[in-house]
């Protein structure tokens, strides 16, 4: 058995420190990130004073913590160099083109996915999404749309750890009706979601495959509900086709 490696478990809580700061829907209070991080008062200080010495978060004049200006830029240069986001670009584009709509893509992280790249439909249409937002996987069209690219049995043990929040009123938390969707997913290619993560949205989405043949990544074509007009096929068309092109730069082949 290897020996834990020194300074792991400070290094773990910093990040979880980070992670509660930048997932908060305001900028959270020395007390709040106690209560949600379950630290000791001396240990949050340290952690804290740490962060922000690096310049990672910042304290308001409030008292209340935000993200700071080196981490934005740290995570716009992880952005820059993002190879999938490098080469889906163009086809983003063309996707967003053919279909009118907003395209997202996005990336796993843990239990959920992250909007790596957004491409805006020239209508003006106010969305929540942001490049940064976290979804979860249960109630999002990417996160459907990974979950039945996944293998099945790898695909059920992470719905079993899903945490099957309550997002929008339209959002399934019944792991039995999302394994089924899975399954759905596998033999269309792709999935809809219906309001599920923001109401008076709806959205198609499918998984980016590597040369493996396992999801990287999930693109979706979000789309105002009242403007939900077109037959399925003119969206879903030339998102799997987005999907196939990008899949095949990765270097998938199907069998």
């Amino acid at each position: 058995m290897k020996a834990p490696v020194q300074g792991t478990q400070s290094f773990s809580r910093t990040i979880h420190l980070l992670d509660l700061i930048s997932q908060s829907k305001a900028p959270p209070s020395l007390a709040e990130l106690k209560e949600s991080s379950g630290l000791t008062r001396p240990t949050l200080y340290r952690l804290l004073a740490s962060l922000e010495a690096e310049g990672l978060i910042e304290q308001r004049s409030d008292q209340r913590y935000q993200l700071g200006v080196r981490l934005v830029s740290l995570a716009r240069k992880a952005l820059a160099e993002n190879d999938i986001r490098r080469l889906a670009k163009e086809q983003l584009l063309r996707l967003r083109d053919e279909t009118g709509e907003t395209v997202h893509l996005a990336v796993p992280s843990r239990e959920e996915l992250i909007y790596i790249d957004k491409i805006e439909c020239e209508e003006v249409v106010r969305m929540a999404s942001t490049i940064g937002t976290r979804v979860p996987m249960h109630s999002s069209g990417v996160g459907k749309a990974y979950l039945g690219a996944m293998a099945p049995a790898e695909a059920e043990d992470l719905i079993r750890q899903l945490d099957m929040a309550q997002i929008t009123s339209f959002t399934n938390t019944d792991r039995t009706v999302l394994s089924a969707i899975t399954q759905k997913v596998r033999e269309d290619g792709y999935v809809f979601d219906n309001q599920e993560n923001e109401e008076g949205v709806v959205c198609y989405g499918a998984a980016i495959l590597d040369d493996m043949g396992k999801p990287a990544a999930a693109i979706s074509v979000s789309i105002p509900l009242y403007r939900h007009t077109k037959p399925t096929e003119q969206y879903v068309k030339p998102l799997l086709t987005c999907i196939a092109n990008i899949s095949q730069r990765l270097g998938y082949r199907p069998s």
